[in-house]
C-alpha cells in the first residue's frame, strides 16, 4: 500500500534541485530525494510539504498571535488527497485540527507537540479552549517524556493518544574529524539559553587553566562580562559552527527550565560530533543526558554547579575529553539517531493506520 502523507511544519522548507550540505535536513527538500526522516519510512511512502511560506504581512500577524492560519487552511483544503496529515508544532497543528473538527471526511492527524501546546501553561482561560479545539483527540508525539504529565493532569482525553518518542539526530551529517583541539569552551545560541549562568560561572573561576569561553550568537552579555577570557561572536552559518565545535575542547548547552522540548538538536549534534558536554538537566534534556557517558549535568540556574562542571572538564587532558566525546557519539548513534526516531514514528503510525 502507498501511504500518502501531508507534512505541515511550522518552519520554512527550501526546495532545491541539488543537495546543499549547509542546510540541515529538516530545512530542505531535495528534488528526487526523500525528505528528512521519511527516508526511513516503508517503501512507497509519498510525502508532500506545505510549509509556513515566505515572510509577508500574514506571517507577521501570525508571529504576533503565535499561531499559523494560512498554512493550516491550505492543508485543510487538500486534506482529502492524503491518508495522513502530520503537523509539526501545535502552532500549525491546533488550527488544522480545529478546522477538521467541523467536517466528517478527514484523514488521520498526527501532531508533534514541541512547545507543550501553549508553552505548557496551566491557564484556566486558555486550557478549555485548547481542549475544545482538540476535542477529536489527534494522535500526538512529544520529544520529552515529562510533557506527558501535562496531558495526564490537564488533557486526559488527549493523553490516550499521546506518546513519547525521542528526537533523533542525523549522525551521518554530524561526524567527528581528527584535528587540532584548542583550549576553548564553546556555547552557541541566544533564544532559550541561560548564557548568564554560564558566563557568571566561568568568570568566577580563578584558575581557568588557559581556557577561553566562546559565546556564539549572543552578544547581549558583552558589557556585563567584559572578561578577556570570554569571546562574544556573531552568529555563524551551520558549517562554520560545526568546524568551531570540532576544534573546541568541549561544549556547553546552558538551558533555562521550560516544560517542553527545545535545545535537543544543539546538544545531540554536539554529542554526535564527538564532544564532551556540560548540559543543564531540564524537562527537555533529561531523557537524553541521564545516561550519557560524556555529559556533565547541571541543575537549572546553578552558578556554583555550572562552575564545578566546567572545572571538572577543564581538569581533563585532551585525550580524556576526546574519549568522553567519542563515547557520547556512540551513545547518540545507539539511542538517538534520526533512523531510530523514524522507525519509532513509523511504528506508532502503524498502531492507528495501515502502512
Amino acid at each position: 500500500m502507498i501511504m500518502k502523507i501531508l507534512f505541515i511544519p511550522n518552519w520554512r522548507v527550501h526546495r532545491i534541485t541539488a543537495d546543499d550540505a549547509a542546510i540541515q535536513a529538516p530545512d530542505k527538500q531535495v528534488q528526487g530525494q526523500p525528505y528528512w526522516f521519511f527516508k526511513y519510512f516503508p517503501e512507497g511512502t509519498e510525502v508532500d510539504i506545505i510549509d509556513i511560506g515566505e515572510e509577508n504581512w500574514v506571517r507577521r500577524l501570525e508571529h504576533k498571535v503565535k499561531f499559523y492560519f494560512a498554512q493550516p487552511w491550505k492543508a485543510f483544503k487538500v486534506r482529502k488527497k492524503y491518508d495522513l496529515v502530520i503537523s509539526h508544532g501545535a502552532q500549525s497543528g491546533l488550527v488544522y485540527e480545529l478546522l477538521t473538527s467541523f467536517v466528517s471526511k478527514k484523514p488521520q492527524h498526527l501532531m508533534f507537540d514541541i512547545g507543550g501546546l501553549n508553552g505548557s501553561r496551566v491557564n484556566k482561560t486558555e486550557m478549555p479552549l485548547i481542549r475544545w479545539a482538540l476535542r477529536k483527540a489527534p494522535h500526538i508525539i512529544v520529544h520529552s517524556s515529562r510533557q506527558l504529565e501535562l496531558y495526564a493532569n490537564h488533557y486526559p482525553k488527549l493523553a490516550l493518544n499521546a506518546t513519547f518518542i525521542p528526537f533523533g539526530n542525523d549522525v551521518d551529517y554530524f561526524i567527528p574529524q581528527e584535528g587540532e583541539m584548542k583550549k576553548q569552551i564553546l556555547t552557541f545560541g541566544k533564544a532559550k539559553r541561560d548564557n548568564d549562568t554560564l558566563c557568571k560561572a566561568f568568570s568566577e573561576i580563578a584558575d581557568k587553566k588557559g581556557y577561553k569561553l566562546v559565546v556564539v550568537g549572543d552578544s547581549s552579555l558583552k558589557e556585563k562580562y567584559p572578561c578577556n577570557d570570554i569571546d562574544f561572536r556573531d552568529p555563524v552559518p551551520l558549517k562554520d559552527l560545526v568546524e568551531l565545535t570540532r576544534v573546541s575542547a568541549f561544549v556547553v548547552v546552558p538551558l533555562p527550565e521550560f516544560r517542553y522540548s527545545y535545545g535537543q538538536m544543539s546538544f545531540l549534534q554536539s554529542m554526535a560530533l564527538g564532544k564532551a558536554l556540560v548540559v543543564t538537566e531540564t524537562t527537555s534534556s533529561a531523557d537524553y543526558i541521564k545516561s550519557a557517558p560524556g555529559v556533565e549535568k547541571v541543575a537549572p540556574y546553578d552558578v556554583d554547579g555550572m562552575a564545578e562542571a566546567l572545572q571538572r572538564l577543564m581538569a581533563c587532558d585532551f585525550s580524556t575529553l576526546q574519549q568522553r566525546g567519542l563515547a557520547n557519539r556512540q551513545f547518540v548513534v545507539s539511542h538517538f539517531s534520526e533512523k531510530k526516531m523514524a522507525e519509532n514514528i513509523s511504528k506508532f503510525i502503524s498502531s492507528f493506520i495501515s502502512f
